[in-house]
């Protein structure tokens, strides 16, 4: 049975609020990107597009994170009487932490298929259209990226 977390309780809402928040400063950035460097100059196209892209990425961190939690919840139910083993480095010990993780996959994912899609765009389209099309191509392939590690890698069936 998968693991459902109440994000309004208590105990979750503070996670919740730091994926959202790393969420809105990665597109913060993009927003930068797109007003200094690509010379995108519409105003509303470039500040609605992230605002939307923000929301589905938070929701493809947030099934990442579910299911990376699912899976450790069931390591941890295996191997429950084995003695623990200290990891090994601090950088390791960061890059696996639960937050970091959905984040360093999404993240990366979305900017590689942003630039492509804008390199690609912009040879045919004028700089918002490229900017729009990839922006939202980008946020669609990072959500069918975190549904698939959903599915394949903590083998959640949803009903």
């Amino acid at each position: 049975m998968p693991i459902r977390f109440r994000w309004t309780s208590k105990e979750y809402i503070p996670i919740a609020l730091m994926l959202f928040g790393v969420c809105g400063l990665f597109q913060a950035f993009f927003i930068f990107v797109a007003q200094y460097f690509l010379g995108v100059g519409n105003y509303i196209v470039v500040i609605l597009i992230p605002v939307g892209a923000t929301i589905a990425l938070f929701f493809g961190v947030i099934l990442i994170f579910e299911s990376f939690v699912q899976v450790e919840k069931r390591k941890k139910l295996k191997t429950q009487f084995q003695k623990s083993r200290q990891s090994g480095s601090k950088l390791r010990r960061f890059l696996y932490f639960p937050i970091v993780r959905p984040v360093i996959i999404v993240f990366p994912i979305f900017a590689a298929v942003f630039f492509a899609t804008y390199g690609i765009c912009i040879t045919f389209l004028d700089n918002v259209l490229s900017f729009l099309i990839a922006e939202n191509l980008a946020t669609l392939i990072s959500l069918l990226i975190a549904n698939f590690i959903e599915k394949k890698y903590a083998k959640i069936k949803k009903f």
